[in-house]
């Protein structure tokens, strides 16, 4: 948690102007400071703020509103825009001006990427459907598609930064289980309409495409976001190359027969966002049995394949991989997951602090010592989500030249010493589990 005396060095009320020269990404985020109000943002995009606090709009109110917007996908797209520039210059004050605690800081942005994702990916649907027919979904407006969109990136993980992005996976399928029984009159009425037949796999590559394409699309800086980068700051190793898209069938072959074992690794962050939930389920199950294959696989090689994977990691986040550091906690965690998920496959999940939490539920972890890593842990975390709201993460290990100023950068008295402390704790508590 933040120093309490630190919030006294901002202005009481933190005015754009302030807010948009403390926080580069802010001020880039709308074109310098500048957010062009039109008829349409003022008329139809203020009605989900009006909740009780000033910095969490209603997500489930967004959605309803959203829906009606689908006609139009001009005023749609504005509408997203709109929520992602005003949410997060609304959620970046409250926190600078600490009247919101961390986790819901995390909870917040994991709602506004997932929002973000499912509007893109209704606009994008309700566009084909107004042009295309496929086998799967014809005329059935009441069908949710069989498509799952997950992410791969750390909002998969659940711990997003400011900057992170989504690293999308699209997973359709053909099978029986996720999509409708059709009859002969479905295909005839199919075959009557004026819009164009496509093939499944067409039309979910179609609608993976523009769900990109308007997720995507540039902000009121005139910038997207990278498609596939971990965050807008460090563009490091992409996890995978594009968006992927994949049939579910073909899902465990494509990581396992097609990809390099980095590229497997990438699966520990594999989390359903939005989309058909059985589905979603379903992939979520195979990424995990994906993974247990994997490190059956490699056996002795594990530990060497999840440095390796961390090292990439740490180069794409802007992050020190140092002892006790945020890193090497999910790292250490990651193994300690994969040593016990042969008594229980389900501690293979994509958050680092559920699977503390499971192990140590199965008293595989002591609760001093899963106390001691998760404060280390949401520390470090809310450290390196700070500096990626106020500038770059890089150099915030306790061997960097600059460490000492850790305190100035993050407007927090005691920072340094604080990370320092929790690092050298939490490196005693992890070389303990895994001797």
């Amino acid at each position: 948690m933040p120093d309490k005396s630190s919030g006294r060095e901002l202005n009481a009320t933190l005015p754009d102007k302030e807010l948009f020269q403390l926080s580069p990404f802010l001020s880039d985020l709308v074109g310098q400071g500048t957010w062009r109000e039109t008829p349409r943002t003022r008329d139809n995009c203020d009605v989900w703020f009006e909740t009780e606090d000033d910095f969490s709009p209603s997500f489930q109110l967004f959605r309803q509103h959203f829906r009606k917007m689908l006609d139009d996908p001009e005023d749609a797209l504005l509408a997203l825009r709109r929520l992602r520039v005003r949410t997060l210059l609304a959620l970046a004050r409250a926190d600078l001006l600490e009247r919101i605690k961390p986790y819901q800081v995390r909870s917040r942005l994991r709602a506004l990427a997932e929002t973000m994702i499912q509007g893109a990916w209704w606009v994008a649907e309700q566009n084909m459907r107004e042009k295309n027919v496929h086998p799967l979904i014809l005329e059935r407006r009441n069908i949710k598609p069989p498509v799952a969109i997950c992410s791969l990136s750390r909002l998969g993980a659940g711990e997003p930064w400011y900057t992170t992005g989504p690293a999308p996976i699209f997973v359709h399928s053909r099978a029986a289980e996720f999509a409708p029984a059709l009859t002969e009159a479905d295909f005839e009425a199919a075959r009557r309409s004026n819009k164009e037949w496509l093939p499944a796999r067409d039309y979910f590559h179609r609608l993976a495409s523009r769900t990109m394409f308007y997720l995507f699309a540039p902000n009121a800086a005139g910038k997207g976001i990278p498609h596939m980068a971990e965050d807008q700051y460090q563009d490091g190793p992409p996890l995978l190359p594009g968006a992927p898209v994949i049939l579910y069938s073909s899902f465990e072959e494509h990581f396992l027969g097609l990809r390099s074992v980095k590229e497997r690794l990438s699966l520990l962050r594999l989390r359903f966002l939005v989309g058909q939930e059985k589905l979603g389920q379903a992939v979520e199950k195979a990424a995990r049995e994906s993974l247990l294959r994997t490190a059956a696989e490699l056996g002795d090689r594990l530990k060497p394949a999840l440095d390796s994977w961390y090292r990439d990691r740490a180069l794409a986040e802007g992050l020190p991989l140092v002892k006790g550091g945020l890193l090497d906690i999910e790292r250490k965690i990651r193994l300690l997951q994969f040593k016990h998920a042969g008594r229980n496959p389900d501690f293979i999940v994509p958050s680092p602090l559920k699977a503390l939490d499971m192990l140590s539920e199965a008293g595989l972890v002591r609760p001093d010592d899963r106390l001691t890593l998760s404060k280390a842990y949401n520390w470090q975390w809310f450290v390196a989500n700070r500096l990626s709201l106020l500038g770059n993460r890089s150099d915030i290990s306790p061997d960097a030249e600059d460490f000492d100023d850790l305190d100035s950068r993050l407007r927090l008295p005691g920072a340094a010493e604080k990370t320092m402390t929790m690092a050298r704790e939490a490196h005693i508590v992890l070389a303990g589990l895994l001797h």
